[in-house]
């Protein structure tokens, strides 16, 4: 990851004064621009949305320690594919999660700090994938 795209996640994730709000906001994102998905999540999506928002917190503090964050990505991927996340499902997700960074941070969301929330989670994306496709072939 690029220094550059740390720190813009990191100034900008500490605009979020509700991480809770937040992540009720990215569900709801979510569930608009793939609504198959709310199958994959219990309901109420209350206790999902404090898990997000610690887990994005999580990941937000690590950036820039890519071995520990490796580790947790990986295991995050693994469980996905028990949940029946697929493939595909990942482009919704990063969809959903751009869409709600824009709304919560309106100005502050500006294109250089998109692109470094894109290049995150798609480097994330990327190894979830991968371990998901490796737990799955053993």
């Amino acid at each position: 990851m690029r220094t550059e795209d740390v720190e813009r996640v990191r100034r900008s994730h500490a605009e979020i004064d509700d991480p809770h709000g937040f992540a009720m906001r990215f569900y709801d994102v979510l569930f608009r621009v793939q609504p198959e998905l709310r199958r994959l999540f219990p309901a109420p999506i209350d206790a999902q949305a404090a898990k997000f928002a610690g887990m994005l917190a999580a990941v937000v503090t690590q950036l820039d320690a890519p071995f520990a964050l490796e580790a947790d990505i990986a295991a995050l991927g693994r469980r996905h594919v028990d949940y029946g996340v697929g493939e595909a499902d990942y482009d919704a997700v990063g969809a959903a999660l751009l869409i709600a960074l824009h709304e919560t941070l309106g100005e502050v969301f500006t294109p250089s700090v998109e692109q470094a929330w894109a290049a995150v989670y798609g480097e994330m994306a990327e190894a979830m994938i991968a371990a998901g496709a490796h737990a799955a072939v053993e």
